[in-house]
């Protein structure tokens, strides 16, 4: 099959070319090591470089963060994409150049990201903190563009924690919006700065050129397709008369609810028109393809804008899986902490210290992980780690905390965390009780970049007040 890829055009749409449909339906056979170098290969082609060669850094954006929390303060839904940081960045980006923000290299930043008001020099820390923001406004209704998954939204079936695009979005800005989304799943391929967004297979299977099943809906939705069985049923059964057929599905009508809860008709003035046994092969192909295709809109735009980062034709080759994973990562496991072991350095302590012993008991066997997503987040301004330690952009670093050192009451203390180096100066707690109750407190308190010279609170908003929405709030809806 690997051979065969250098004489197979990847990048014909299927129907086109009967051995790249071949290559695609075997793609979860082909090992992923060699679809990495392919990969690797072809982003070094398309990547924009300095002449230094030096760590790109691109142009600043202005960020008013006091304007985005607003909108998730007041509960408030930004329909203009103008005051989330997910809405500054597209306002700012959009006409930017794709090459200079989205083709560049690993551990390279698109942007600088100036904080207005704050006193936050972005070394690093507040690019990581402002995707890591944009990504829980992705998820959240405080943009328009996704929504928990009816199951998340019902609290019974798979992928509860997922979010789907929002069915109704569909205006010329939610297409600008979701492309707009898919050069930043680029970019995360590109720079190996992984998004911790949790979207299921309906979404990420059109993006490698992967076709949508029934099972992928009721991974969503398990009551999604529930009408069409015992019709399906009822039509087997022999002797059953039409009369009774039509009156046992009359109140069911050529219509369906969307993810998004909007109930829509499957044909013009379906809402009206009832399942009969002569239309019922018609309503059983109707909804099934209304189904399946909900998010064609929404994948094809994020598609579009993914494939003007990277060549869709190398992707094509990866499963939906394989894709998630280099765009999203995984969350800080167990599994993952001897390879953060090994990526940590000390200053001013060892690993052999009782408060550094207790700081690793703390984060293997107290911290779950969503407190280790967190304590990442904490320290570094990103909620993922790297694939692997090649992809580290710099060590983790536990150090001496100077303002406890001589104090009779190190309990007393605070961790500092410096997010631009992936540093945490670490008071010598007494135990590790005392530790976790200081570091989760710190950590659940202070998810701002600011320093204590200028508060949060004090610094001034760049967007003025007229700016706020007044379109519909989807906060309350169930979420």
């Amino acid at each position: 099959v690997l051979k065969s890829l250098m004489f197979t055009d990847l990048s014909l749409p299927s129907g086109f070319s009967s051995l790249a449909d071949a290559i695609r339906k075997v793609r979860a056979l082909i090992f992923t090591y060699p679809k990495q170098i392919m990969l690797a290969e072809t982003l070094g082609k398309t990547v924009y470089m300095l002449a230094s060669g030096s760590k790109y850094v691109g142009d600043s954006v202005d960020l008013d963060v006091i304007a985005a929390s607003n909108v998730t303060l007041k509960r408030q839904t930004d329909h203009k994409a103008r005051r989330t940081i997910f809405g500054q960045l597209y306002q700012q980006l959009k006409h930017r150049s794709i090459e200079r923000v989205f083709k560049i290299g690993e551990n390279h930043r698109a942007f600088k990201a100036n904080y207005i008001g704050m006193n936050a020099i972005d070394a690093g820390g507040p690019y990581r903190d402002a995707i890591e923001t944009m990504c829980r406004e992705l998820e959240s209704p405080a943009l328009p563009l996704f929504i928990k998954t009816p199951n998340g939204r019902m609290d019974a079936g798979r992928n509860r924690d997922s979010f789907v695009p929002r069915t109704s979005s569909k205006s010329l800005l939610h297409k600008a919006l979701y492309e707009f989304l898919g050069r930043f799943f680029g970019l995360a391929i590109r720079t190996k700065f992984l998004l911790p967004l949790n979207f299921p297979s309906v979404v990420w299977k059109p993006l490698v050129g992967d076709v949508v099943t029934e099972n992928d809906i009721k991974a969503i939705d398990q009551t999604a397709l529930t009408s069409i069985e015992p019709i399906q049923a009822l039509l087997h059964q022999q002797g059953v008369s039409e009369n009774d057929f039509n009156s046992q599905f009359a109140r069911i009508k050529f219509s369906y609810c969307q993810c998004d809860g909007k109930v829509v008709p499957l044909i013009e003035d379906g809402a009206r028109c009832p399942v009969t046994k002569a239309n019922s092969k018609r309503y059983i192909e109707a909804l099934r393809n209304a189904r399946l295709y909900e998010f064609e809109f929404h994948t094809k735009a994020m598609r579009r804008g993914l494939g003007q980062v990277v060549a869709l034709s190398t992707l094509s080759l990866f499963t939906w899986r394989e894709l998630e994973m280099l765009v999203c990562g995984q969350g800080v496991t167990k599994s993952r902490i001897p390879s953060l072991k090994r990526m940590t350095s000390y200053s001013g302590c060892s690993p052999d210290d009782e408060h550094v012993r207790f700081f690793w008991e703390m984060f293997e066997n107290v911290f779950d992980d969503n407190q280790r997503a967190k304590f990442i987040s904490f320290t570094w301004g990103r909620s993922r780690l790297p694939h692997s330690e090649k992809d580290y952009e710099q060590k983790f670093k536990i150090t001496s905390h100077n303002a406890s050192e001589s104090s009779d009451d190190p309990d007393s203390f605070f961790p500092l965390a410096h997010t631009c180096f992936f540093q945490i100066d670490l008071p010598r707690y007494s135990s590790v009780q005392a530790m976790t109750r200081r570091v989760i407190w710190a950590m659940e308190s202070c998810g701002t970049i600011d320093d204590d010279s200028h508060t949060m609170s004090t610094a001034p908003s760049i967007i003025p007040d007229t700016e706020e929405e007044t379109g519909e709030s989807y906060w309350n809806e169930a979420f």
